[in-house]
């Protein structure tokens, strides 16, 4: 089950951000894609060490951009952030134990993801930024 195509209405107004969002959004789609092709361990903790180290560094880019424009909920979107990230972890700690994984868990995941955090909570700091420009 691949994930949903990309569109603009996942922007939020911000380019840097968005491109990052684009760039997690397409790492997603192969680990959903390796998963579904049943591919070996070797290439699942590949795909996932890219998201992982891509969301690391996202969020340290949109979390220095929250405090340099004073958004009033940047500690807030941190520890979801961080709550994002123990799920990704859960996620391959169960893949690395052998465990067979949904591609329909993970595409609900990704898409939770990116209607819940993306859309909404990213969403917000978009409007705060316009707002204020």
């Amino acid at each position: 089950m691949p994930t949903p195509d990309w569109s603009d209405v996942l922007n939020i107004g911000l380019p840097i951000l968005d491109e990052q969002h684009k760039q997690l959004f397409a790492i997603a789609d192969d680990l959903l894609s390796a998963i579904a092709r049943g591919e070996g361990e070797a290439v699942l903790k590949d795909i996932f060490d890219r998201l992982k180290s891509y969301t690391k560094y996202h969020f340290k880019e949109e979390e220095e951009y929250m405090r340099r424009i004073g958004y009033p909920k940047a500690e807030e979107h941190a520890a979801e952030h961080v709550l994002l990230m123990m799920r990704v972890n859960t996620l391959w700690r169960l893949i690395e134990n052998g465990e067979i994984i949904s591609p329909k868990g993970v595409s609900l995941f990704v898409s939770d993801w990116i209607v819940e955090h993306i859309m909404d909570k990213d969403g917000q700091i978009g409007q705060f930024a316009k707002a204020g420009a």
